[in-house]
């Protein structure tokens, strides 16, 4: 004995349906993109932890300059150690700020530059 179903069958589909996606970029203006660097904050980071801590090459590392960032940090303290030797011959009063501030202004416009560049890049 053959009963009849109560429902009919579903539909078939007679094409799958597809779906278009497209990836573009949308710029936003003044919103920075992901994995862009702030110039700003490389020089900051530079400049700032290196007054209070004399520590020079953060804002590098924070720009991606990783390798840089540690060579700057190494030398600057090489440095203060031989300004130190030069203090008991009253030179290293003069060198020291002079190096401080070579390593301020060369290690900030590194920093400044590769942050820059990740923006470009982006």
């Amino acid at each position: 004995m053959t009963e009849a179903a109560a429902y009919p069958p579903p539909p078939v589909p007679q094409t799958p349906p597809t779906i278009n996606i497209s990836a573009t970029a949308v710029s936003t203006p003044g919103v920075p993109r992901p994995g862009t660097k702030d110039p700003t904050a490389a020089i900051l980071l530079e400049v700032l932890p290196a007054i209070s801590l004399q520590t020079f090459g953060i804002g590098n590392i924070y720009a991606g300059n990783v390798l840089a960032g540690v060579l700057i940090m190494v030398t600057y303290w090489i440095t203060c150690l031989v300004n130190l030797g030069l203090c008991v011959f009253l030179i290293g009063f003069v060198t020291w700020p002079l190096t401080w501030l070579a390593f301020a202004v060369g290690s900030s416009y590194l920093a400044y530059l590769k942050a820059k560049a990740t923006q470009q890049q982006a």
